[in-house]
Order: structure tokens, then sequence, then C-alpha cells
């Protein structure tokens, strides 16, 4: 048996272990998927691309210990984006770029358990895919999600002045463990690094109630919030006391806790904006914590409201500034993850 047949072998199997959504006419096994969509419906669609040695670990041994958690968070951080849309995630496509070293039964088979508990959690179907031979592990997922022909797309160019500015989940866990993978704090916060939670229910909550804008945070909250400021020509109004933070991540000294947690990415926590009559939407099932942390304010200066906008930082109702700084002892840099830095 080849690689690519023992690939088959251990996807089929685990694909027939999973239900299939109706909506699949053909799935896995033709040159194509054919999906019939709800009437009305919209298809909702974004792509991610997981490197080996970018992503996660060049190292060999943790990229096989790690094996169910590359498969896992290769759909989360897909599904994440489609939860920013406000649509109900769907279906996936996945591309496999792998080495002969992890082409094996035991790597794969943890692999894929992982991609299909993904699945299974969101609701999500594998329906097609392809895989070649490469010297490290690239994963390419494209996901897809619906949006029903009455709910409205939320899009990053829709924030208004007065909006309230609010986050999912907390900040920073996922940046610490990875910085810090051998402390105790970064031993606790491990899964939120390598297990994502997509916020699906309480993204399509927000399509329905009417949110202004929405981003998943992954490359860090001060650019991903950035993005929403461009795009809206606004800006904000951000309380860094106001930051959500877990348990243990409040044992780190307070400035550089802040700057995982504005700079550190890896979140995928959703943010989002809110006319100020509207409360978030309470999710019970879930129990995801919602805060707000600030509000949409205007632009000051007119000429620069199409490019360069960021949101503006307040701690303890003071102004953050290079002149003023505190509570950093010097301004930070903010610069969130940067996908063609060296």
């Amino acid at each position: 048996m080849n690689e690519f047949e023992l690939i088959e072998r251990i996807f089929s199997q685990m694909q027939a272990a999973h239900s299939s959504s109706s909506n699949v006419e053909k799935g896995i096994g033709d040159d194509a998927a054919v999906m019939s969509l709800p009437a009305g419906s919209r298809l909702v669609s974004c792509i991610d691309t997981l490197v080996q040695g970018r992503h996660f670990s060049a190292d060999w041994e943790l990229v096989n210990k790690l094996a169910f958690a590359i498969g896992y968070k290769a759909i989360a951080v897909n599904v994440s984006d489609i939860a920013a849309m406000g649509a109900t995630p769907h279906s996936i496509l996945l591309a496999l770029a792998l080495p002969q070293r992890l082409a094996n039964e035991q790597w794969l088979t943890e692999f894929a358990k992982g991609l299909f508990h993904a699945c299974q959690l969101f609701g999500v179907t594998l329906i097609g895919g392809d895989t070649t031979r490469n010297d490290s592990l690239v994963l390419s997922v494209s996901a897809q999600g619906l949006l029903a022909a009455n709910t409205p797309a939320i899009y990053r160019s829709g924030a208004q002045v007065g909006d309230k500015i609010y986050v999912s989940g907390s900040l920073g866990d996922a940046a610490y463990a990875l910085q810090h993978p051998d402390t105790a704090v970064g031993i606790e916060l491990t899964h939120r690094l390598h297990m994502p939670t997509p916020r699906i229910q309480l993204g399509a909550a927000l399509a329905k109630v009417g949110a202004t804008s929405m981003i998943d945070i992954s490359d860090g909250l001060y650019q991903d919030l950035g993005h929403i400021c461009e795009q809206s020509a606004v800006s904000m109004r951000i309380h860094l006391d106001q930051l959500p933070t877990s348990n243990s991540l409040t044992s780190i000294n307070l400035s550089e806790r802040l700057l995982y947690q504005l700079a550190g990415g890896d979140d995928y926590e959703l943010a989002f904006t809110l006319p100020a009559h509207i409360e978030p939407p309470i999710d019970n099932n879930s129990n995801t914590p919602v805060t707000c942390i600030g509000d949409i304010i205007a632009v000051a200066n007119k000429i620069d409201a199409a490019t360069n906008l960021r949101p503006e930082l307040y701690y303890q109702s003071q102004p953050v500034t290079p002149i003023h700084p505190a509570p950093f002892t010097t301004w930070p840099n903010l610069t969130g993850y940067q996908h063609f830095a060296g």
C-alpha cells in the first residue's frame, strides 16, 4: 500500500464514521464536490494555509506529538472566519502537502482524528481535496458556510460612530502559551493555542441582532481592530483595563500581559460592534462571555480617514501615548502577526 492509498483508506474510514451533510450531493471520490443549497441562501467561502515552521513548529518531534491538534486547528481557524461573517459553517475542502516521514498510519490516523473531531464539533463535512508530497507539512483548508436569505452578512466596513465594541472570550492566552510553553501558566493555556474554539453560535446570533461590523482575532486585537477602523473610516477608543483576561493570565505582569492581549494573535475570538441600544446576545449553550472594551468614535483628522487608522488606547480613563505610555514603560510595538515577515 503506497502513501496515497493509506491516506484514502484512513480518511474514508473516518468519513464513514461521521454523518455527512444532507446538502452534499457528491463529496469525496470524484473530480469535484456537488452541493445543493437551501432556497435563497448565500454561500460564504474562505481559505487558510498552515505551513510548518511558520504557523506551527518546524520540529519533527512536536509535529508528531501534535498530529491531532494540527488536524483540529486547520479546521477551527477556517470555521472562525465563517463565524466572523455571521454565517453557519457547512463544509470544507482539504489540500494536504505531506512529507514522506509523516505518511504513516500512526501520524495520519491522529491527524485525521483531530480533523474529523473538529468537523463533528462545528457541524461541517469534508467534501474533497487533494494530496501531494512535500518536504515540509503544508495544509490548505477552504471552508464554506451558509447565510439564510433574510440574514445579512457582517462585514468589517459597517462600524458607526457611537457603536460599542465587544470581544468574546478572553485574550492573550494562546500567544502566551506559544512564547512560554514550559512555564506553569503556559502549560495551563496550551489548549487555547492548539485547540481554539470558533464562536459559531455567537457569530450567527450577531448577524440576526444587527451587529454592524465583525472580525475574528487571529493576528492580534490591535491590528485586527485596525482593519475595522480602516474599512469603516472610523476610530476607536479601547480601554485596556477592560480587556477580558483568563484566570491563568491574571498572574502575569500587567504590561507584559497587555502586549500578548493586544498583539499576540491566535485568539480566534470575535471582535464586533453593536449600536449602543442593542445588547449582545447571550449564548446559553456555550456560555461564551462577551465584554465591552470601548466605543467607535469619529476620525479626528479627516485627511487620514482612508488610511492608517488605528484604535486609540486608554488606561484608567487616560490616553496611552508615546509621551505618556502608562501602563507601559515605553510605547510598545503593537504590530501583530505579519504573514510576510522574515
